[in-house]
């Protein structure tokens, strides 16, 4: 214990406080609740101010340094045996970076306690000596450096410099070819959204052995960081033996996943190809083709592998040119020059063979762009949802479709609903449900005239802010529906269990109705289900008398598509409704 009144010249903290400053060592001193009221200018903080830790615990330090938690919980632990015993304890830690630089930095630590002059432990001082370089070999500390902490792969570092060394062979030996696979696993964040971070892990850990055991010796695996990996196939014969490896690695990835409790059938790889050289020998551009290329696999269906094209690259610019022009639409708050809303009519059979009754609108958005033209909703709005910018709109479709519903009750008797789609990271905004009532009371409509379309994996989602979005909207009476119902993941056990009282047939299965005998089977299957469970279903995608027959003739009773009305402007909608009563006849 050190006494503040052994020396005259220290007669308080702060008196203390000069000294440690000038102590060439780590030191702090904690209040007796852990909080620390002093550090010196050589104490660890990464850059940050140390002010910023002042009255503030460990637990935000070892937050706000991004350190796993596990060696805050052994200094709490010795924290507490210092007060306990009241006698000078000493450990070493080993502190692990978690995100920027994924190192450890290993530390001896003394915990002296400061009394005042009664005897009265008043504050712990903490001294702590670096250790890292007495602790760790040169060898052990390149391991570390080169090395992914969670799988045992080799790094993203270890991957550039590999594919340096690749480059420059490419360069001295003729007809040498390579290969980058680029490997993004599909699927990976909603089992770590749904089960949590260690089924994720675990998945990652057997994905990593798994491609290991498939490779030669000469080739290598890399994790770059969450659910994407590199293979560096090195002195390959011919491309085609590229595609080879990459057929084989989707097969293995995509096998059931065995983890605890749970069999995962959802995973499968997304491989892009490039060529050394062929499709360059600057580095980041092979990486850049072949992350081109693995995003096409992504945009056609996932669970395959392509190598790179240079008409990828114009797609990939396409792309980057949507992003900087929806930034500029949501900077310059400019929605209504550029964005309008469509309504599509949802169908009811009413008893005549040809005469359908509009029992509802979706609200489809529709952009307009002065540089880009026309932009199709399939290819915008996914890449809104990327580059989560979707949220931005949602504002604007809400208040939009909401003053469009309005003025189109001047027209209808209260049956109609409008059908509002939103995204994932919608639902997850935390004041959601409250904006969409209050747009609700602006327009002075009763929520029971509104669905929202939902996917199934928005609503298998176990995050608190859905969860309570999700409680809120069906305690407001407003209806849910599942959209694209058969493209995810939910179960029977599952549906049963949701709240939402429509599902949505996605239009993949409908447009198979007359070449794909298992596809009927498919929609009779799910029409069946549906049945059972009480559920309105729609058929999405009704472009022809034949999907129409089909359907009826499985006793689907509520249709949307091209064979009725593509969606229209809302004063179309009103003019149907003013000059039909609300009903449509097809020919």
């Amino acid at each position: 214990m050190i006494s503040l009144f052994k020396k005259r010249k220290v007669r308080s903290l702060e008196d203390y406080f000069d000294i440690f400053q000038k102590i060439p060592m780590e030191i702090a001193v904690f209040d007796l609740s852990g909080k620390f009221i002093f550090i010196n200018n050589y104490y660890f903080t990464n850059g940050i101010p140390a002010k910023e830790f002042l009255q503030k615990d460990e637990e935000y330090y070892f937050y706000r340094l991004q350190i796993d938690p596990a060696a805050m919980n052994l200094r709490k632990k010795y924290f507490e045996r210092a007060l306990k015993s009241g006698q000078l304890t000493r450990f070493t830690e080993k502190l692990y970076f978690t995100e920027k630089n994924r190192t450890f930095y290993y530390k001896r630590i003394f915990l002296p306690l400061l009394d005042s002059k009664n005897k009265k432990v008043i504050a712990v001082v903490l001294f702590g000596n670096n250790l890292t370089h007495l602790v760790l070999s040169q060898k052990e500390l390149k391991y570390l450096a080169y090395h992914d902490r969670l799988t045992g792969l080799r790094n993203r570092d270890a991957f550039y410099e590999q594919l340096n060394q690749v480059v420059k062979e490419a360069t001295r030996v003729r007809d040498m070819l390579s290969a980058i696979l680029f490997i993004d696993l599909d699927n990976f964040k909603f089992i770590n959204d749904t089960l949590g971070h260690d089924y994720g892990d675990n998945v990652l850990r057997e994905a990593a052995r798994r491609m290991v055991r498939l490779l030669r010796k000469s080739d290598q695996v890399f994790r770059l960081g969450g659910d994407e990996f590199t293979v560096l196939l090195r002195s390959i014969k011919k491309e085609v033996d590229a595609g080879l490896v990459a057929e084989k690695l989707v097969k293995a990835l995509s096998e059931p996943y065995e983890i605890k409790d749970q069999v995962i059938t959802s995973i499968s790889p997304s491989i892009g190809i490039s060529l050394i050289p062929n499709d360059g020998l600057k580095t980041e551009d092979l990486v850049k083709s072949a992350d081109i290329a693995m995003y096409e696999v992504k945009n056609e269906g996932k669970a395959g592998y392509k190598f790179f094209a240079q008409q990828m690259t114009e797609r990939s610019l396409k792309r980057l040119q949507i992003v900087n022009e929806l930034k500029e639409v949501i900077e310059a708050q400019s929605f209504d020059e550029q964005f309008t809303m469509h309504y599509q009519p949802i169908l009811a059979s009413n008893g005549k063979v040809n005469n359908f009754k509009i029992i509802g609108v979706e609200a489809l958005i529709r952009w307009k762009n002065p540089r880009l033209g026309n932009v199709s909703p399939a290819e915008f709005i996914p890449i809104a949802e990327e580059s989560h910018l979707i949220n931005y709109f949602n504002k604007w479709i809400i208040d939009r479709t909401l003053g469009d519903f309005n003025e189109i009750s001047k027209f209808h008797n209260n049956g109609l609903y409008l059908s509002i789609n939103v995204s994932p990271l919608g639902l997850k905004s935390e004041d959601f449900a409250r904006s969409l009532q209050n747009a609700l009371l602006e327009n002075h409509l009763n929520p029971r005239n509104i669905q929202l379309e939902i996917t199934e994996t928005s609503l298998m989602d176990e995050g608190t802010s859905i969860h309570k979005n999700i409680s809120a909207l069906v305690g407001m009476g407003v209806e849910l529906a599942i959209d694209d119902f058969g493209t995810g993941y939910a179960s029977l056990n599952y549906l049963q269990n949701i709240p939402a009282q429509t599902i949505k047939i996605d239009r993949s299965y409908i447009s198979k109705i007359n070449s794909d005998v298992k596809n009927k089977d498919m929609i009779r299957a799910i029409l069946a289900m549906g049945k059972s469970l009480n559920k309105n279903m729609v058929a999405e995608g009704v472009e022809t008398s034949e999907h129409l027959e089909f359907l009826r003739q499985n006793d689907c009773k509520q249709f949307q598509g091209y064979l009725f009305s593509k969606p229209i402007d809302v004063d179309s909608l009103i003019d149907i409704f003013s000059k039909h009563n609300m009903e449509i006849t097809l020919p």
